[in-house]
Formats: structure tokens, C-alpha cells, sequence
């Protein structure tokens, strides 16, 4: 969904699109959009006004807000926690019902974050995804 001020500066180009000055293309590279999002905006099949945010005007609360304390304070506790096991344990003991990708999310801007708190360096934080490599023959994978 395009922020107002996008969809704005985006709809400046419809004119020049229906009189055929400019092409999809042109316009998506003078405004750095995706061609199939300048059409899908320039065809007339959306509303004439900007996308609309919550009726307040404020985002949207995500599903995995709920449960962002106790996320921060699992990596508080040991920072390098793989995803999948703070989903887990969201599931297990607090009933969460959002998917593994609203986790995983959430926690691409607050590991970071939590780490600054904690006075832990990116460098550090770089070992969360190390790759395992043994010597050829040494181990086998069954299907």
C-alpha cells in the first residue's frame, strides 16, 4: 500500500499516461516504483483517494505487538535466540496465534536494538548465522 504522499506524487503522472507522454516504464523509474504498482495505481481500478490508514490515522496494530515485551525480554536474556524457538515458546506457554514470519519480522528490528542496550557490538551479533561445514563423508542426510 502506497503512503499518501507516494500516491500522491504518483497520480501527477496520470495525465501524462493517458495523453501516451510518457510510458509505465517512465514513469516507474521517474518515481522508483514497480511497473505493475504504477499500473495498478494509474488504471483507474483503485480509489480516487489516497490509501487510508487506521480510522484514527494511526498504523495498525500489529498481531505481534501483543507479545513484543516478552520477545524483548527472551533476547534480553540470551540475545543470540533463534526465531523459531521464540515462536515456539510463544505458542507453548503464552497461546500465541501469529505465524512464524510476524516473529521473525519483529525481531530483524529489535535484535538490534535490544543488543545497543545491551552493549553488544554488530560484530558479535554477526555469529547468529554461521555457517557449519565438516569434512566430506563425515555425516549423512536421510530423506
Amino acid at each position: 500500500m502506497l503512503d499518501p504522499h507516494r500516491w500522491l506524487e504518483l497520480r501527477r503522472f496520470r495525465g501524462l499516461y493517458e495523453s501516451g507522454a510518457m510510458s509505465l516504464r517512465e514513469i516507474a523509474k521517474e518515481t522508483g516504483l514497480n511497473r505493475r504498482t504504477v499500473a495498478k495505481y494509474l488504471s483507474g481500478e483503485v480509489p480516487v483517494a489516497p490509501p487510508k490508514r487506521a480510522a484514527n490515522g494511526q498504523p495498525r496494530q500489529r498481531v505481534v505487538d501483543e507479545v513484543a515485551p516478552l520477545i524483548d525480554a527472551m533476547l534480553r536474556a540470551e540475545i543470540l535466540l533463534k526465531g523459531a524457538v521464540i515462536h515456539e515458546r510463544l505458542v507453548a506457554e503464552y497461546g500465541f496465534t501469529g505465524n512464524y514470519q510476524r516473529v521473525k519480522m519483529y525481531l530483524q528490528e529489535a535484535r538490534p536494538r535490544v543488543a545497543e542496550e545491551l552493549g553488544i557490538s554488530p560484530r558479535e551479533l554477526a555469529g547468529l548465522h554461521r555457517r557449519f561445514e565438516v569434512v566430506p563423508g563425515a555425516q549423512a542426510q536421510v530423506d
